[in-house]
């Protein structure tokens, strides 16, 4: 798998796991504003009950680096038959 497969993949699992963390955000917010909770106390939206959208992470070329260099090392262990 290339890097830009990874990449993809990796992209396609946290969009995933970020829409399922919504759904289940809804059902907590929603359980928690029909208690008996005081309505003073009560976040006034789901963003800063639970907050999903965080930090942009940048790539580290430096761990694309350890990766290209890993990939390269299994690749000429693969091509020796070790």
């Amino acid at each position: 798998m290339t890097w830009a497969e990874f990449c993809i993949r990796q992209h396609a699992y946290r969009r995933m796991e970020k829409n399922s963390w919504y759904k289940v955000r809804e059902i907590a917010y929603q359980s928690m504003i029909g208690s008996h909770l005081d309505p003073k106390k009560l976040p006034k939206s789901q963003e800063k009950y639970m907050g999903l959208e965080g930090k942009k992470e940048s790539v580290n070329f430096v761990m694309m680096d350890r990766m290209r260099k890993a990939r390269e090392d299994y690749l000429k262990t693969k091509e020796n038959g070790e």
